[in-house]
């Protein structure tokens, strides 16, 4: 035991039996140092300097460290069903009327791509159209590849048009006679 004199040696007995001396010890252990932070060799990060000590922790120099707590989504209300409110509702002419013009719209375009179609497959002549004066070579002879190359595109053109054309026919039907 330590030499202390025998007063401060009872009151030094009676500290360490009543706990006071251990709760010094206490607070060193859960002592932090809120203007460092230090890296783990396992990668986590403290200020607690316990922890810094028993895992040899090395300082991070200009840490900026943000704690965030999760998100916790709110609760929205339920939704009310499609149509269920009054400011949804539109008048039958109002909606007769917009169907109509969409009817007509949609005719329009089914008119011009037909019109389209008909002047691709006036040009693609079967699968034979005219040759073009850059499909001819220099010294005389055609550009085989150019050709063919013409000529699939010009395929793939009409495809196209016929789908549009499907496309818009469909959607008319939608709308009735």
């Amino acid at each position: 035991m330590l030499c202390l004199p025998a007063f401060r040696r009872s009151l030094f007995s009676c500290l360490v039996w009543s706990g006071l001396v251990l709760a010094p010890l206490v607070v060193h252990a859960q002592e932090t140092d809120p203007n460092r932070v230090y890296r783990c060799p396992d990668n986590s990060y403290t200020n607690m300097l316990s922890v810094v000590k028993s895992k040899n922790c090395k300082p991070v120099d200009n840490a900026n460290v943000s704690v965030l707590s999760p998100v916790h989504p709110q609760k929205k209300p339920a939704a009310e069903p499609r149509g269920a409110s009054s400011a949804d509702h539109i008048s039958q002419s109002t909606q007769s009327a917009r169907d109509a013009e969409a009817r007509r719209i949609l005719e329009a375009e089914l008119q011009s791509q037909q019109l389209k179609l008909q002047e691709l497959l006036k040009a693609y002549n079967n699968g034979h159209p005219d040759y073009l004066g850059s499909e001819h070579n220099v010294g005389g002879g055609i550009n085989q590849q150019k050709y063919l190359d013409r000529v699939a595109t010009m395929r793939d053109q009409i495809t196209l048009v016929e789908a549009n054309i499907q496309a818009l026919q469909r959607e008319l039907q939608r709308y009735g006679p």
